[in-house]
């Protein structure tokens, strides 16, 4: 598909990039800054755009990747004495309610939508009088989707779906650990790719429960006529646990319906069973030291690349370079209230706080401009807890040398047999020592993780020196993309007893992303353009739909008869079949056309 670009493109903020996990628990810290530093953007919206047949009392939910000013409710546009931030055609009225987060907006149709009509929505258009913006006042993007609701009531005239037969039956015992829990319904039903939604924010259509039980590491496939669902549990559920379930549990975001827009009824349906011996989940691990209750100070110098082919890995697309302080509030207090952060010069940086946070970031264009603001030496770190007096941290940060880290069998990594045991191999962290540490992690398109080494819980080992680690048979599944990341850093201050009840953390890193795939991996099908920008540092920017989890080089030219097409660069689909691209290359002269090409 082909776009092209004109200079009229309105104008929107950046979009965060997704945030690295790494080991250690440092993922936090590596997250929350990069996301702080840019423009907040809608990850999903339900129903999903082009949607059909959608029950005219279906709420319209979006999602944001970053904490929203929740004191902004939805607004309708009153033309044209004032334009709201979210108009709708036909007009009409919503009632909206923010999440505990502030990162999902619920918007319930304050009488029914019109049946069997498109409806059109404008989030935050050109020109509103009170914009849906992050809790630090950036705006969000002007974005818009269409939907089609079905006859009155959603149901097209057909009855409400029933739930006729479930695996393991209810009150079972003695449960494998690997078994997959199956719904059979007695119609086709609409085969939504989120029913676990993002709980706790976005509640899903099935509520797992258990002790151990992670409802994110489920995930979802419907048969061929769309009317068996089946639930497979990564990982092995924990042993000896009563499993619980719930479909379309009271306050549930997003519901099991039929195909035809008619949901299953509301706590109606329900069950149990128990697993015998084996399996995850069931086991206190706490392998990072202190409690989860406990606070954060953190201290980090990073460099972030991506690795799309057998060639050398280059600097991620958006922000690569970043140094980073993030500080968070024991969970019982005391709070924090202050802080700042004087680096080797003796200049001083303010620490800006957000909620329960303190946070200073940087992201400097390149690595060498990296280096000379942020030198090795002496990093002195001052905060104040209400009703405590100042804490005063001091962390030398040594002069490091780390190579960046690269996967040796990068080709291999994209026929993986899920089936057999797969060896991943990298390069050599060359002069890694005892204050060095390496990590491989392995997660799906949701973000949960599939493998990880080392890993202490089971325990899985992985030394400094390790060119290699095995990914087990069957920890993978088959037809699927996951996104890796190889870690090599070096942690140059860690403590758990200067703050009482905070962990501190000093590290540097390089990170290379990479992408593993199982059998054809998720085959990329068409990919389709569905809205563009200009940002305002120059760059085009898109938003794309294509194959949940698949990779699309995005290519682009000058002139559209052209047979010399050149890479901008890669976007990588989330579980919902969606991506945003930002064209970062220098140089860029316009017209330009775009085209996505499935890797």
């Amino acid at each position: 598909m082909l776009l092209g670009w004109k200079a009229s493109l309105a104008r929107t903020g950046r979009l965060s990039r997704t945030a690295l996990g790494v080991a250690l628990g440092l993922a936090a810290w590596l997250a929350l800054p990069a996301a702080w530093a840019q423009a907040p953007t809608v990850t999903s919206v339900t129903p999903a755009n082009g949607a059909t047949g959608v029950s005219i009392t279906s709420p319209l939910v979006f999602v944001f990747n970053q904490n929203m000013d929740t004191g902004v409710d939805a607004f309708p546009s009153f033309p044209p004495f004032a334009i709201g931030n979210l108009e709708l055609t036909p007009s009409g009225f919503v009632d909206s309610e923010w999440s505990t987060d502030g990162r999902t907006l619920t918007c319930t149709p304050s009488s029914e939508w019109p049946a069997q009509t498109t409806i059109t929505w404008r989030l935050n258009p050109a020109g509103t009088f009170m914009p849906f913006t992050s809790s630090s006042g950036t705006p969000v993007a002007t974005t818009s989707g269409t939907f089609t609701t079905g006859e009155g009531g959603g149901s097209g005239g057909d009855e409400a779906p029933t739930l006729i037969a479930v695996k393991p039956a209810n009150g079972a015992t003695s449960v494998s650990v690997t078994t997959t829990v199956v719904f059979e319904f007695d119609q086709e039903m609409k085969e939504n790719p989120l029913l676990g939604g993002f709980p706790p924010a976005v509640p899903g259509a099935i509520a797992w429960g258990g002790t151990g039980v992670t409802a994110s590491k489920f995930s979802y496939a419907w048969s061929a006529d769309g009317r068996t669902l089946t639930c497979t549990y990564a990982g092995g559920l924990p042993g000896e646990t009563l499993i619980t379930w719930a479909l379309n549990p009271a306050g549930a975001v997003i519901k099991l319906e039929s195909a035809a827009g008619e949901p299953l009824e509301t706590g109606r349906y329900s069950g149990q069973f128990t697993t015998g011996e084996g399996g995850s989940g069931g086991e206190d691990c706490d392998p990072d030291g202190y409690p989860e209750t406990w606070g954060t100070y953190s201290l980090s110098k990073m460099a972030m690349y991506q690795q799309t082919s057998t060639a050398d890995p280059v600097p991620d697309g958006e922000s690569p370079f970043m140094f980073g302080v993030f500080l968070t509030s024991p969970q019982a207090g005391p709070a924090l209230t202050a802080g700042t952060l004087t680096l080797p010069d003796n200049s001083t940086k303010t620490l800006e706080a957000i909620f329960s946070f303190l946070s200073y970031s940087d992201t400097p264009a390149t690595e060498a401009a990296l280096n000379a603001a942020y030198p090795p030496g002496n990093y002195t770190l001052r905060f104040t807890q209400s009703g405590q007096a100042e804490r005063v941290i001091t962390m030398t940060m040594p002069a490091v040398t780390i190579p960046v880290p690269k996967i040796a069998n990068f080709n291999e990594a994209q026929t993986v047999n899920a089936a057999q045991d797969f060896t991943l191999r990298w390069n050599a962290f060359t002069g890694a020592g005892a204050a060095d540490y390496l990590s491989v992690m392995v997660t799906d398109t949701n973000g949960n993780v599939m493998f990880q080494a080392p890993n202490l819980c089971i325990p899985r080992e992985l030394p400094v020196t390790a060119t290699s680690t095995v990914i087990p048979a069957n920890a993978l599944q088959t037809d699927k993309t996951y996104r890796g990341t190889l870690t090599f850093g070096r942690m140059f201050y860690s403590s758990t007893n200067a703050v009482p009840e905070m962990g501190g953390f000093g590290g540097y890193a390089r990170f290379t992303e990479f992408t593993v795939k199982t059998g054809t991996g998720g085959a990329a099908g068409q990919a389709r353009f569905t809205g563009y920008r200009l940002l305002p540092n120059g760059n085009p920017q898109m938003d794309l739909t294509g194959t949940p989890g698949a990779s699309y080089t995005i290519q682009r030219t000058g002139n559209v008869g052209s047979a010399n097409w050149t890479s901008a660069g890669t976007a990588t689909m989330n579980g919902g079949g969606q991506a945003v691209f930002e064209d970062t290359q220098a140089g860029k002269v316009f017209p330009l056309f775009y085209r996505a090409v499935g890797n």
